[in-house]
């Protein structure tokens, strides 16, 4: 692989992409260019995962200190004292905005690495559409201010996340998460224990006190669910002429097995198209553990089976993996009935 004829991104970049799927190395390569591109004279230790330290003795530093104070000289009409004091705020802010890009670049590339994207395995190497640059704007600057490992990592995936599908997610999303703290992050990583696809079946997320409701009510004040607050949302599911139900996130699949025709219908909390967008990002979530909890929640005299399943492969096929319950026939019985 090699970089874009008119990027300054340092040559080792090929190195630091290897094991990204070759149909989003275009993708990563402009917001690499983007993040770290004006990096050139710092030190590419980033790309082994370390973060890059930025010494204020080096030639690099040095030499941007002197092309500033050059420029602020002339302005100020030579002020030492001016001009040193305006050199320091500026340079050493814009090398710690730098160090916070150039982390968040190592993040992004090593969640690629670490999660191929679901839309490239297989035998697909058509690479996605580019990302907005109205889109990149905003995002870098949130990503030049995320100061903490948290926030870096979090920004990482962000990024990851709409190299492998641009689109994903929005700019609304962005400024939420810029403003999203961690005790936000475990309220809502708690209740997405429970949800899989766009919704949480209602008998797992509202607690046995109904009275104390008062992390969902926050969550939906947030505008991450709805459904809280006694609205009596409801999930139906018709089962299509083979049988088969289907709740689905991402490319797994909650496979229910009833009568055709027949319909089952649960009350759930929603996630709002924010939160769908949220779900994605929360680090070590277990979506395979969330089908299991839902598929155990939503058992019905009208479903026969439920099964986890995926959908691979260039034709997208739905993969059976694994029996989640199934009833003995004589416990099956029409809804109607």
């Amino acid at each position: 692989m090699t970089t874009p004829e008119h990027s300054n991104l340092p040559a080792q970049i090929a190195d630091a992409l290897t094991g990204i799927p070759k149909a989003l190395i275009p993708t990563s390569v402009k917001a690499l260019d983007r993040l770290v591109g004006a990096a050139v004279d710092i030190p590419v230790a980033w790309l082994a995962q370390k973060k890059a330290q930025i010494d204020a003795q080096t030639q690099a530093y040095t030499l941007v200190e002197k092309a500033i104070a050059d420029a602020a000289a002339n302005s100020a009409g030579g002020d030492a004292e001016t001009v040193q004091n305006a050199v320091n705020v500026l340079v050493r802010k814009a090398y710690r905005k730098q160090i916070n890009r150039q982390s968040v670049a190592a993040a992004m590339v090593e969640d690629l690495r670490a999660s191929p994207a679901e839309e490239h395995q297989g035998e697909s190497t058509a690479p996605p559409p580019n990302l907005d640059e109205d889109w990149l704007n905003v995002f870098e600057r949130y990503a030049e201010d995320a100061s903490t490992e948290r926030m870096q990592n979090l920004w990482g995936r962000v990024l990851a996340g709409e190299i492998r599908k641009p689109g994903r997610y929005s700019m609304r999303t962005l400024r939420f998460l810029s403003e999203f703290s961690q005790a936000d992050g475990l309220k809502f990583s708690d209740f997405c224990t429970s949800a899989f696809g766009d919704a949480a079946p209602a008998e797992l997320v509202k607690p046995d006190n109904k009275s104390d409701i008062r992390d969902l009510v926050y969550l939906e004040s947030s505008g991450l669910i709805q459904g809280a607050s006694g609205l009596g949302l409801k999930v139906q599911i018709t089962f299509d002429s083979a049988g088969n139900g289907f709740v689905r996130e991402g490319s797994l699949v909650i496979l229910l097995q009833g009568a055709p025709g027949e319909s089952v219908r649960y009350s759930v909390c929603l996630l709002t198209p924010l939160g769908q967008e949220l779900l994605s990002l929360l680090p070590g979530r277990d979506a395979r553990a969330a089908a299991r909890r839902v598929a155990n929640a939503i058992k019905s005299p009208a479903i026969r089976s439920a099964l986890l399943a995926t959908i691979s492969g260039p034709e997208r096929s739905l993969i059976p993996m694994e029996i989640l319950w199934q009833s003995p026939p004589e416990q099956v019985v029409s809804p109607s009935a």
